[in-house]
């Protein structure tokens, strides 16, 4: 019983403990994966934004230099307006140019591009002094204008990066707050289980103990109760029947020892009497014999001696032996009769019948 209660005490809080470190370990996984995508989306979408910024300003640069009449490789050119057509359609794929706030402005940017690869193009194959100038004044003004379209995205994704970011920072602040609470509680629940299961154990032995140091002064009136119907309540029961047991044959000796004293007593009243009687005579005919009288009076007082010695044996209470000599027990009459609320100071007895009292 005693172990059943245990485990019926600790299965709780191993599965609460349990729980507790399944669920903190469930939501931290959830913030790693939200930091995940926060790194792998969020951010990215920046980088590329940024790579197409940058690539828009070297196609502007380039469309200038074309435009000063210095020589260029437009092959360069070619491959700078492809990159950013690359970049265009992968900004695409990230969810965050979906929303309803940025759609307008990747907009913006998809309807420019095939306008700009156009002139691009066109500037790239024209064979005609009048007509190239024609076109890459046109593609530099795509490109200005594919430019300012790019910096409003620029700014939007950034600032959404933030945002998850510190909406991220946010939940798992809280969330470790929450953990930190919900843990402290556990701990606390620990704490009042283990004192709880604590007591289930304590309190019996202190009860048993403080018994067996009463029985072990003699004390055989005392009784454990316990209910808690497991080996504790057995020890309880086996302890009482024990004292039980020891008190009914202390009742018996005390019961034997004064019906001797009642024996004794009648026996050694008679001789007495009679001993009385004739001191008495041989006190009157010796008158005016000091010696005599003295002899006659240390005779009866060590008869009224032996008649209160007698007379103390019939009020036995309970049986203290002391040593008459070594190796020899004795019965300590004065403190036979005595009460035991009678003797000085407390005993160790009577701490642990306190103790067993308040426990």
């Amino acid at each position: 019983m005693l172990r059943r209660k245990l485990l019926l005490n600790l299965a709780p809080l191993v599965a609460l403990l349990l729980l507790t470190a399944v669920a903190a370990i469930w939501l931290l996984q959830g913030i790693l994966h939200r930091l995940n995508h926060v790194s792998a989306e969020a951010w990215a979408v920046v980088d590329d934004v940024n790579a197409l910024s940058i690539t828009v300003n070297e196609i502007e640069r380039d469309l200038y230099q074309i435009q000063l009449g210095q020589q260029r490789h437009l092959d360069e050119l070619i491959e700078a307006v492809e990159s950013s057509r690359d970049l265009v359609r992968r900004i695409g794929r990230h969810y965050v140019v979906h929303e309803p706030a940025c759609g307008p402005l990747y907009q913006s940017i998809v309807e420019q591009m095939p306008v700009f690869e156009q002139h691009v193009g066109v500037l790239a194959t024209v064979q005609e002094p009048a007509l190239a100038r024609q076109h890459g004044e046109a593609a530099l003004n795509a490109a200005v204008a594919l430019r300012r379209a790019t910096l409003p995205l620029s700014r939007y994704v950034r600032d959404h990066a933030y945002r998850e970011q510190t909406e991220l920072t946010t939940h798992f602040r809280n969330l470790v707050l929450g953990l930190a609470a919900v843990f402290l509680v556990v701990i606390n629940v620990s704490v009042i289980v283990l004192l709880r299961m604590g007591s289930i154990v304590v309190r019996p032995v202190e009860k048993l103990v403080a018994a067996t140091r009463l029985l072990g002064a003699e004390r055989f009136d005392c009784r454990i109760e316990l209910d808690q119907h497991d080996e504790f309540d057995e020890l309880a029961r086996a302890y009482n029947s024990l004292a039980e047991q020891l008190q009914a044959n202390e009742r018996k000796r005390i019961e034997t020892l004064g019906q001797v004293a009642v024996t004794i007593n009648h026996e050694l009243n008679n001789a007495i009497a009679i001993i009385d009687l004739q001191l008495a005579k041989l006190s009157r005919q010796t008158t005016g014999a000091p010696g005599i009288e003295k002899c006659l009076r240390e005779i009866h007082d060590s008869l009224e001696r032996v008649t209160r010695t007698v007379q103390s044996l019939k009020n036995v209470r309970r049986i203290v032996l002391t040593d008459y000599v070594p190796g020899t027990k004795m019965l300590d009459l004065r403190r036979s009769v005595e009460q035991e609320g009678q003797q000085h100071g407390q005993q160790p007895a009577d701490l642990a019948a306190s103790q067993l009292q308040h426990s």
